[in-house]
């Protein structure tokens, strides 16, 4: 019998290394324990399958008590799920980033290449670099930093710079709070991200790349390291007949800015991590003033599962966090609403939602009046919010939002880098400013538009540019909690 559990850093934090530990102690022949990718159901965690005569059964919430229990006697166990496929909340998704989760080792490389691993990259080395680049065009695949930009925009720059020199640059610092699908790939499908980086190498001419992870991200460490140390035993990595490229691990010092591209190339360079203004962009001068493209996890696997002929439609993952009943990664079609998304995977009534900020710290707060819009960007900036990294965090209708906007704005105080003044003075005065309502409130909102205008329109970063969004949206919707009437 085969035993399936998950090493993720979320199955981790709830047991699951016990169990995987208890269950190979007891040394049982006819027990196959196997180290597997999560399904990103974080509410089911610690996540345990068993495979027996071609049936696979799950349990949910395992722990060292009752392991021994639905070993015995697993279809009268309280944890029974049944075939984790047949669920609901797995069953209604649509998995084109995320296809490999739950299916592999994660540091098993036959593994990948049975899920059709390097696929992407056989197709790459048939055609020639522009082609490839114009099929990402074709397809009008879009960045997934927050920004949306087309991707095909940035490869085609650096692949049109003449140097001898270039670079391929993977921004891993996963910083927004609520944002945990980078740290999915990397410890779950680490071999789609190298895969990734080589197909962008030899796409734009570059011959080394690097990634560069979050400091937090330990466990996401030691996976990538260990694929990476893999890939060259296998000379995926390296030269070989075909190509060179080689990828090293960067790993970040913890500051939030620099998840922003030119900070992240400061940090590089043994610099602080402070943000350049702008132009040259990195394509054209970024690491060590050489042509670099630089983009971020999702953005390079979406372009793996184009090329591998596995993208049939545009998905986006998004990362259900907070007051939830059901927290974690659902990959869903771009017509999924708010209220979809609350009710129907995360289980919880709208009625027990305040609101929800999408799209990381710097998103805006969207009151349950709008949960009719769709999360997708295109809707959401109709109406002047953003996507972003597609996090959602959802607030219960008991918080009180001007106490979580305090926070917040302590968050954006501490990790502004300094550089620029509008963000440097300008988050301290806003937080003096909103600690004071209901004081002075005409007077003192007078002076926060005046102050979140000049941030916005002069600040060299979304640091200090899109601070409105959080600010202005809590006043308008939730003007109650700042005890200042309703603003129109």
């Amino acid at each position: 019998m085969n035993v399936y559990i998950s090493l993720d850093s979320t199955a981790q934090s709830v047991g699951s290394l016990e169990i995987y530990n208890k269950l190979k102690a007891q040394n049982k022949p006819q027990l196959n324990i196997k180290k597997y990718s999560t399904l990103g159901l974080m509410w089911l965690e610690p996540l345990l399958e068993l495979e027996h005569n071609n049936q696979r059964w799950a349990f949910r919430n395992v722990n060292e008590k009752n392991i021994d229990d639905i070993l015995q006697n697993p279809q009268n166990s309280k944890n029974y799920l049944g075939n984790i496929e047949d669920q609901p909340y797995l069953k209604n998704q649509h998995r084109v980033i995320f296809r490999h989760l739950g299916k592999n080792d994660p540091t098993n490389i036959e593994d990948y290449i049975r899920l059709g691993g390097f696929l992407a990259l056989k197709n790459s080395l048939s055609q020639s670099p522009q082609s490839i680049i114009d099929k990402i065009k074709k397809a009008d695949i879009r960045g997934r930093g927050g920004a949306f930009f087309p991707a095909y925009i940035k490869w085609q720059t650096v692949l049109n710079e003449s140097s001898d020199t270039k670079y391929v640059i993977c921004n891993a610092d996963e910083g927004d709070s609520g944002s945990f699908a980078d740290r999915l790939i990397i410890e779950n499908d680490p071999f789609s991200l190298i895969e990734a980086m080589i197909i962008a190498g030899i796409a734009v001419g570059a011959k080394e790349g690097i990634i560069y992870l979050r400091s937090e991200y330990t466990n996401a460490k030691n996976i990538l390291q260990k694929a990476i140390d893999v890939a060259y035993k296998k000379n995926y990595l390296g030269k070989n007949e075909s190509y060179c490229f080689d990828l090293k691990l960067a790993i970040g010092a913890g500051a939030y800015v620099c998840g922003e591209e030119t900070a992240l190339i400061e940090s590089l360079e043994n610099k602080r991590g402070l943000v350049r203004p702008r132009p040259p962009v990195p394509a054209i001068s970024g690491l060590l003033d050489k042509p670099t493209l630089l983009s971020n996890v999702l953005s390079f696997i979406d372009i793996v599962r184009l090329l591998e002929g596995s993208r049939d439609m545009h998905t986006t993952p998004i990362q259900l966090s907070g007051a939830c009943k059901q927290c974690g990664l659902f990959e869903v079609s771009n017509d999924i609403t708010i209220e979809e998304l609350i009710s129907e995977f995360g289980v919880t009534p709208v009625d027990d939602v305040k609101a929800v900020q999408v799209g990381g710290p710097l998103g805006a707060f969207i009151p349950k009046e709008k949960f009719y819009l769709k999360l997708n960007n295109d809707e959401l900036s109709k109406e002047g919010f953003i996507l972003g990294h597609a996090s959602v965090v959802v607030f219960d209708k008991h918080i009180n939002m001007k106490d979580i906007l305090l926070n917040l704005i302590d968050f954006y105080i501490h990790e502004s880098c300094g550089k620029c003044t509008p963000c440097r003075i300008g988050q301290t005065r806003l937080k003096e400013i909103l600690t004071d309502l209901p004081n002075n409130a005409q007077s003192n909102l007078n002076l926060l538009y005046d102050l979140l205008e000049t941030m916005k329109e002069a600040s060299l970063c979304a640091l200090g540019g899109l601070t409105h969004l959080s600010v202005l949206s809590a006043l308008k919707y939730f003007s109650g909690d700042f005890n200042i009437g309703e603003l129109k």
